[in-house]
């Protein structure tokens, strides 16, 4: 014997609008509406995202758990020798072609004489700047630094978001900042793989200020996750 189709009650189109409406307004609020309404009414409404500190939404993934912090910056008293002109210097690549690390001592001259990501640089592991990869080539000392762009040991395949930015953009503008204000700061960047992986499985940040009075003491690490 056929089964009945379960009749749905009609509800007057006026009525049926302003529901609609209320539930898009809810959804523009934040407030989750409850699956079976949306379901009903075929209305879909934004779903809830993570907020990290200081920074825009991540991603409607949820992957990124963002910045893991490890306390205070790891240098030694020789690697934060004074000096009055800055430097950058890129460690060789590794045996993958995979760049290992950079290190810079960051001076004030040295702001905006970077260069951008060469387009024709493809980082290890780099696909497409487009979804569903939406990866960049991302600097380990920034351009706004002098990090060079055409330099395949400063540049590795990142997310562009929110790897790139903001989260690594929210730690270097914190150096920039200080850096305006006429400090100097001894900063390092390490990628860091699994095994053979080709991109970095995270990013390990950490700046510390020249002088004792300085604003910048950082060690962070960065998972590179959508």
């Amino acid at each position: 014997m056929a089964k009945r189709k379960k009749n749905t009650p009609k509800l007057n189109p006026t009525i049926t609008t302003i529901i609609i409406l209320g539930l898009l307004f809810l959804g523009a609020l934040g407030i989750q509406v409850p699956e079976i309404l949306q379901d009903y009414f075929g209305v879909e409404t934004p779903k809830t995202v993570e907020k990290y500190p200081n920074q825009k939404p991540a991603s409607e993934t949820g992957e990124n758990p963002g910045p893991i912090d490890h306390g205070l910056a790891t240098f030694t008293q020789e690697e934060l020798t004074p000096s009055s002109t800055g430097w950058i210097t890129y460690g060789k690549l590794d045996g993958l072609e995979r760049p290992t690390e950079a290190n810079a001592l960051i001076t004030k001259k040295m702001i905006n004489t970077g260069t951008k990501a060469n387009r024709d640089v493809r980082p290890p592991g780099f696909i497409s700047g487009l979804e569903p990869h939406g990866h960049s080539r991302g600097h380990l000392i920034g351009r706004q630094f002098g990090g060079s762009g055409d330099d395949r040991q400063n540049l590795v395949t990142l997310y562009q978001t929110p790897v790139n930015s903001p989260m690594m953009t929210e730690f270097e503008n914190q150096i920039r900042q200080a850096v305006d204000s006429g400090e100097t700061v001894r900063y390092r960047v390490t990628p860091i793989y699994n095994e053979s992986d080709l991109m970095p499985k995270e990013i390990h940040m950490e700046a510390q200020s020249i002088e004792k009075s300085g604003t910048i003491n950082f060690n962070v690490s960065i998972l590179n996750l959508k």
